[in-house]
C-alpha cells in the first residue's frame, strides 16, 4: 500500500511536469522547435519530478520517524514532569526543609521550607550551585551564628561543616538565629546523591529549657515536693527540701511510701484523707500533719495534695511546707492581738476602722455605747452616719485632704451621744496607703469636753482680764487727765478766794465759791460714774437662755420717768432666744434708750425701734432713732469713757461713759458694737454677739 501511495504520487507528479512543459511551448506557436526540444520538453520534466518526488518521499518518510521519536519522547517528558510536579507538591506541604544534592555535591532540588530555615543565604540558594559555595555565603550573610566571627573560627566551622555533609553520622542541631535552632539529617543514596532534611527544633529546645529552669526552681524552693504513686503510694521522687528536711537521701525515699514519713495520722486515717484523691474523686486534698525525720524527730507541716492525670503514670504531687515557727508566730500574734483587744476595751477612747469611703469594718464598745447602736448594726454603715449633720462638710473635706505625704490628721467636733447630750471629741484619722492608693482609715476619737471647757473658762478669764487691764488702763489716763481738770479749777478758785479774803474783798466771793463747789459735784459725778464702770468692767458674764424682748422690756421700764418725760415711743420686734447676761444686756439697752431719748430735737417726741435676727452662728441686734444723729468723724471716738460730743452739760447732761458702758458689755460677750454712718434719719448702732454655749 506504502509503495503504491508513493508510486501513484510519481505519476502524478510527472504528468504535471510534462503538462507544464507543454503549455509553456504553446505560448509560442511561431516559433519552430525542433523534435529533440519537444521530446526533452516532455520527459526532463518527468525525469525531473521523478527524482525530486524520490527525495521528498525519503525526507517525508524521516519527518514521519522523527516525529513519532518525538512524540514518544514528549510522554516520557510529560510523564516526568507529572512526578516532578507532584514531588514539589509534596514537599511543599511539609514543614520540614528538604534539598536534593548530585554526586558533584550540586543542588538538584530543595522545597520553599529550607529556604525559608535558611531565610539569610535564599537568594544563593539555586539549583546547580554546590553546597559549599552556598555555605560560605551563608557565612558571610551571618547566617551561622555558632561559626563565631573571626576568619580562622570560620574556616574551621565550614571544615567540620563540609566534613559532615559528606560523610553523615547523624542528627545533630545547628543554630541559625539568636533563638532559632534547627535539627539536621543528611544521608547519602547508593548513587552518591545527598538528602538533607532540616526540623525546626526551637520550640522544643525552648521548652526543654523551661522544664530544666523549672526543675532547677523546684529543686531549690523552701518547700518540699514529692512526687508519689497512685498505684503503691511510693514516693517517686523528692526535692532538696525534702531530703534534707527528712534526712533521707533520694534513693532511700524512693524506697519509701508516703506512709513511712507520717507521723500526724494513723495509717487508716491517712488512707481514708487521700482516698478522695487516689479515687481521681477530688483533684486537691490539704492536710495538716507531721513529717517523721530518719532520727526520728517530727516537725509540724501542712500539706496539699494534687493528682496529675497528664503524665504517663498517674502520680500526686504534694507540696509540704514546715509550719513549727509559722504556729509559734501565730499564736505569738494571737496573745498580742488578745492584749491589744484588752488595751482597746479599757481605753476610754472611741476606736473604728473602716474602708476609704468611711464604710465600718471595725468600732469598739465605747464607739457603740456611745451612739446607742449595737457593734453588729454599726459594722457595714458609714461613719459619717453617726456626725452631726452641719459637720459632714467639714468632716468630708479632712478625710479628702489625707494624702501619703500627711497620712494623719487631727480635728475638733461636737458629737451628740445617744441622749442627746452634745460632747466635744478630738479626732486622730489616718488613712493606710498601699503604693498610693488608700486602703483602710483608722480613727480614734477622744472625748475632749470637760478639756475644752476648761480651756473655754481660761478663754474668757483671758478676756476679762483683757478688759480688766484695758480699764485699769483707762483710769490711769482719767485720773492722770480728766480728773485733773475739775482739780485744777477748784484750786484757781480756792486762791483766787484766799486772795479776795487776804484783800478784804468779799464782792465775788459767793461767785467764786458757786465755781468751787460746781467742779467738786462734777468731780463727785465723775468718780460715781467711774465707779460704775469699773463695775460694770470687772463684773463676771453669767450666761442664760432668754427671749431679747425680756431684756427690752426691763431696760424700757428703768427709763420710765424719761419716756413718760419725753413722751418716746419703742418698736420691739426681737421675739429671739439668745444665750448671754440678762443683766448686762438689760444695762447695754438702758444705756442706748437714754442716749436716744437725751439725743433729740426740742418738741420731737423720740422714736425707738428695736430688731434682732440670727445671721449664721451670729445674732444681730439693731437699735435706731429719730434724734440728732451722730457724725460719722466720730463713729469711733464716741465709746471712749468721758467722750462727750456736747460740752453744754445744760443742753445735754452727762458723765459721758454711757456708750463705753455699751461696748464693754458686748466685748465681754466677744461680740462687736458699731455705728451705722449710712444712716441719715437719727443714729442707728448694729450689735453682732456670737453663739454662745453654756
Amino acid at each position: 500500500m506504502l509503495h503504491f501511495r508513493k508510486t501513484l504520487r510519481w505519476v502524478l507528479i510527472s504528468v504535471g511536469a510534462t503538462v507544464l512543459s507543454l503549455l509553456i511551448m504553446s505560448q509560442f506557436p511561431n516559433m519552430a522547435i525542433p523534435a529533440r526540444y519537444w521530446i526533452a520538453a516532455v520527459l526532463l520534466p518527468a525525469v525531473i519530478s521523478y527524482f525530486v518526488s524520490r527525495k521528498l518521499i525519503q525526507q517525508t518518510e524521516d519527518l514521519a520517524v522523527l516525529n513519532a521519536a518525538l512524540m514518544e519522547a514528549n510522554a516520557t517528558l510529560t510523564s516526568k514532569l507529572r512526578a516532578e510536579n507532584l514531588l514539589n507538591m509534596a514537599f511543599s506541604t511539609i514543614s520540614q526543609g528538604c534539598s536534593i544534592y548530585d554526586e558533584n555535591d550540586c543542588l538538584v532540588f530543595c522545597n520553599d521550607a529550607y529556604r525559608e530555615i535558611y531565610s539569610l543565604s535564599a537568594t544563593a540558594i539555586l539549583p546547580g550551585r554546590c553546597f559549599g559555595s552556598m555555605l560560605r555565603h551563608g557565612l558571610e550573610v551571618g547566617q551561622y551564628p555558632e561559626a563565631g566571627t573571626t576568619p580562622e573560627d570560620q574556616e574551621a566551622w565550614l571544615q567540620k561543616r563540609m566534613g559532615r555533609h559528606r560523610n553523615p553520622t547523624g542528627p545533630f542541631l545547628q543554630k541559625i538565629g539568636p533563638d532559632s535552632w534547627i535539627q539536621v539529617e543528611e544521608y547519602v543514596t547508593k548513587e552518591n546523591y545527598r538528602i538533607g532534611l532540616l526540623t525546626d527544633v526551637s520550640a522544643l529546645l525552648q521548652v526543654k529549657s523551661e522544664a530544666e529552669q523549672l526543675g532547677h526552681i523546684i529543686e531549690a524552693v523552701a518547700q518540699e515536693v514529692y512526687l508519689i504513686s497512685t498505684a503503691d503510694g511510693r514516693i517517686v521522687n523528692a526535692n532538696k527540701a525534702a531530703r534534707t528536711n527528712l534526712q533521707y537521701s533520694l534513693e532511700e525515699l524512693r524506697g519509701l511510701t508516703a506512709l513511712d514519713v507520717n507521723s500526724g495520722h494513723s495509717s487508716l486515717e491517712m488512707a481514708e484523707t487521700i482516698a478522695p484523691i487516689v479515687a481521681g474523686e477530688r483533684k486537691v486534698v490539704k492536710i495538716n500533719t507531721e513529717h517523721r525525720r530518719k532520727d526520728g524527730t517530727t516537725y509540724k507541716c501542712r500539706v496539699r495534695l494534687e493528682r496529675l492525670d497528664d503524665l504517663s503514670e498517674t502520680v500526686v504531687v504534694a507540696f509540704a511546707e514546715d509550719v513549727t515557727e509559722r504556729l509559734e508566730f501565730e499564736h505569738a500574734i494571737e496573745r498580742k492581738q488578745q492584749e491589744l483587744e484588752t488595751l482597746v476595751r479599757n481605753l476610754p477612747d472611741v476606736i473604728s476602722r473602716a474602708e476609704p469611703d468611711t464604710t465600718l469594718t471595725y468600732v469598739n464598745a465605747n464607739y457603740a455605747e456611745f451612739t446607742g447602736v449595737p457593734v453588729e448594726d454599726m459594722i457595714g454603715c458609714k461613719f459619717l452616719e453617726f456626725s452631726p449633720t452641719e459637720n459632714l462638710d467639714e468632716l468630708t473635706s479632712h478625710i479628702e485632704s489625707l494624702t501619703p505625704e500627711q497620712p494623719i490628721r487631727l480635728i475638733e467636733q461636737p458629737m451628740y451621744n445617744s441622749s442627746g447630750e452634745k460632747r466635744w471629741y478630738l479626732w486622730s484619722n489616718l488613712m493606710v496607703f498601699d503604693e498610693g492608693e488608700p486602703v483602710e482609715l483608722v480613727s480614734v476619737g477622744r472625748d475632749i469636753t470637760e478639756s475644752r471647757k476648761a480651756q473655754e473658762r481660761i478663754a474668757k478669764q483671758t478676756r476679762e482680764l483683757a478688759l480688766r487691764n484695758d480699764a485699769l488702763e483707762q483710769f490711769g489716763g482719767i485720773i492722770s487727765h480728766d480728773l485733773k481738770a475739775p482739780l485744777r479749777q477748784i484750786r484757781v478758785f480756792s486762791e483766787m478766794i484766799k486772795e479776795d479774803i487776804e484783800l478784804g474783798k468779799t464782792d465775788e466771793l459767793a461767785n467764786w465759791s458757786s465755781h468751787v463747789v460746781n467742779r467738786a459735784r462734777s468731780m463727785e459725778q465723775m468718780i460715781s460714774s467711774l465707779f460704775a464702770y469699773s463695775r460694770l468692767a470687772y463684773q463676771s458674764v453669767h450666761l442664760e437662755k432668754f427671749l431679747l424682748s425680756e431684756a427690752i422690756s426691763a431696760a424700757w421700764e428703768n427709763l420710765s420717768v424719761s419716756v413718760a418725760d419725753s413722751r418716746a415711743q419703742l418698736v420691739d420686734r426681737c421675739d429671739l432666744m439668745v444665750t448671754a447676761d440678762i443683766n448686762l444686756m438689760t444695762q447695754l439697752l438702758q444705756n442706748m434708750f437714754a442716749n436716744s431719748i437725751k439725743y433729740t430735737e426740742d418738741g420731737v417726741a423720740p422714736q425707738i425701734r428695736v430688731s434682732a435676727e440670727t445671721v449664721g452662728c451670729a445674732t444681730v441686734i439693731v437699735v435706731e432713732d429719730n434724734g440728732i444723729g451722730i457724725a460719722t468723724v466720730h463713729a469711733e471716738s464716741i465709746f471712749g469713757v468721758f467722750e462727750r460730743l456736747h460740752p453744754d452739760e445744760t443742753r445735754y447732761a452727762g458723765a459721758g461713759i454711757g456708750l463705753a458702758l455699751c461696748r464693754r458689755v458686748v466685748e465681754s460677750h466677744g461680740g462687736t458694737i458699731a455705728l451705722d454712718s449710712s444712716y441719715v434719719d437719727g443714729a442707728r448702732f448694729v450689735i453682732r454677739l456670737p453663739a454662745l454655749s453654756l
